[in-house]
């Protein structure tokens, strides 16, 4: 049955109300008149009750939808008007549930974005409260677990050009950066403050801190590969030009004169081509451009290739060349070309650390889990400790190898980028005056089809 509007509704009943009331004057006087007028109020109020009590239960519904129930709907009944009334306080509760999930769903989209983010976000108030802090700034400023809201900047650093930064940015409203040096976790940071608004508009920063350690770092590198090699260099070719000034001036004419300093120069040009080639080398394996060759190892072959290079000066030194292979050594693919030359780098390092009739060995053993462990030892007079943190850096030399002939520092470090590049690690085992053990770990060969990185690019 189709509703009436509260118009027509209103127009009708005073209608019969009048009619009625004009019936009952006619037929009965003044008294008829006068209760049907009192039935008439009666019913007027109990239809005004009920009129009430329609527009209380959608206003407390509407109040009930915005404050603690969004999913609760009004019933549409009665005239007209309040149906529509009902079905319009309902449809906008439909767009409200809506649009909060939309933003529900955009703020945990947004939240994991800043939590997966390696650089560090942050947003200050002007006077140093933390609103907010996702787990990469977190970490980067020594703290762990998750960050909480209103927390003082200082709780995360004690670093005042940071806090400076924050809060002088909130406060004025002006973008600022900073370079930041950590000396608690010896991090460097770029810090990028921009100023912003909240929803209440109070004034906010936001801080953008980038970990620039390991581009600071790599740089530092770089400058000071650049600066031992040209130190490295400058020795041999300031040697190489007195000679050949001397030479020049009067030591042409003298046979015996001339055979010493070309023997010299040849020396020097022999040092700097081998440094040359270290570097190049250990630049490949630092680029990842040397590409591995694997190859199945019989690591006895290769131990006795390697002693048998050096036999001539193990007689000279009197210096005695052992080799041990333990039983059940696990198979291994290894390039042994890079393979051969870090034994090469490791052994020829024992011999100009070991004094006349030492002993050096070369061995071989099943590693922890699915390894092989190769291992170089002598009995000279080992590595002081203080060198055992640095020694596997490029041009680094204990105080005692910085002796003519003794290269330039490079060999080790290209034994430990060789180890790496086959998916190993390299350890030094020493104690100052009682020899050192150098030893490689390899990872043992896999099963079909699930061969390393290099391994399948090379095939």
């Amino acid at each position: 049955m189709t509703t009436w509007s509260l118009r027509w509704r209103i127009v009708v009943e005073t209608a019969l109300l009048v009619a009625v009331t004009a019936v009952a004057a006619t037929l009965y006087d003044i008294p008829g008149a006068v209760l049907v007028g009192i039935g008439a109020v009666i019913i007027a109020s109990y239809r005004a009750g009920r009129l009430a009590r329609s527009f209380r239960r959608i206003t407390e519904g509407a109040l009930r939808i915005a404050s603690i129930d969004h999913q609760h709907r009004i019933a549409p009944e009665g005239p007209a008007e309040l149906n529509r009334l009902a079905r319009a306080v309902n449809r906008m509760a439909d767009q409200m549930v809506a649009a909060i999930r939309d933003v529900g769903q955009e703020s945990a989209r947004f939240e994991s974005i800043l939590d997966a983010m390696a650089e560090g976000v942050m947003v200050v108030a002007p006077g140093g409260e933390v609103d907010f802090a996702n787990p990469a700034a977190v970490s980067m400023l020594g703290g762990s677990g998750p960050f909480q809201p209103g927390k003082h900047i200082t709780s995360l650093t004690s670093n005042y050009e940071l806090n400076d930064l924050a809060t002088t940015c909130a406060r004025d409203e002006k973008a600022g950066q900073a370079f930041i040096e950590l000396a608690a976790t010896r991090q460097y940071l770029q810090a990028v403050a921009a100023p912003m608004r909240d929803r209440e508009e109070n004034r906010r920063a936001v801080v953008i801190l980038s970990d620039l350690t390991d581009l600071r770092r790599a740089e530092t590198s770089r400058r000071e590969f650049v600066s031992n090699a040209s130190h490295e260099l400058r020795t041999p070719l300031s040697a190489i030009k007195a000679a050949a000034e001397t030479l020049q001036r009067k030591g042409g004419d003298d046979p015996e004169t001339r055979r010493d300093f070309l023997s010299r120069i040849q020396e020097d040009v022999d040092r700097m081509e081998t440094m040359v080639g270290e570097m190049l080398e250990l630049s490949r394996l630092e680029s990842g451009q040397a590409a591995l060759a694997l190859r199945p190892i019989e690591i006895g072959r290769l131990f006795s290739a390697v002693a048998e290079r050096f036999s001539a000066l193990a007689t000279e030194t009197g210096v005695a060349v052992e080799t041990r292979l333990a039983t059940g050594l696990p198979p291994f693919d290894a390039d042994p070309a890079k393979l051969e030359q870090a034994l090469v780098n490791l052994v020829s390092n024992a011999f100009n650390a070991m004094p006349e009739g030492g002993t050096l060995t070369l061995s071989a053993k099943a590693g922890p889990g699915a390894s092989v462990r190769i291992c170089v030892s002598d009995t000279g007079h080992g590595v002081p400790a203080q060198h055992l943190p640095h020694i596997f850096e490029r041009f680094y030399r204990t105080d005692r190898a910085r002796s003519p002939g003794t290269g330039a520092g490079l060999g080790l470090a290209i034994v430990k980028h060789v180890a790496q590049a086959h998916g190993g690690e390299v350890a030094v085992e020493s104690v100052a005056g009682s020899g050192a053990s150098f030893t490689i770990t390899l990872p043992a060969r896999r099963e079909s089809g699930t061969g390393s990185g290099a391994d399948r690019q090379d095939r």
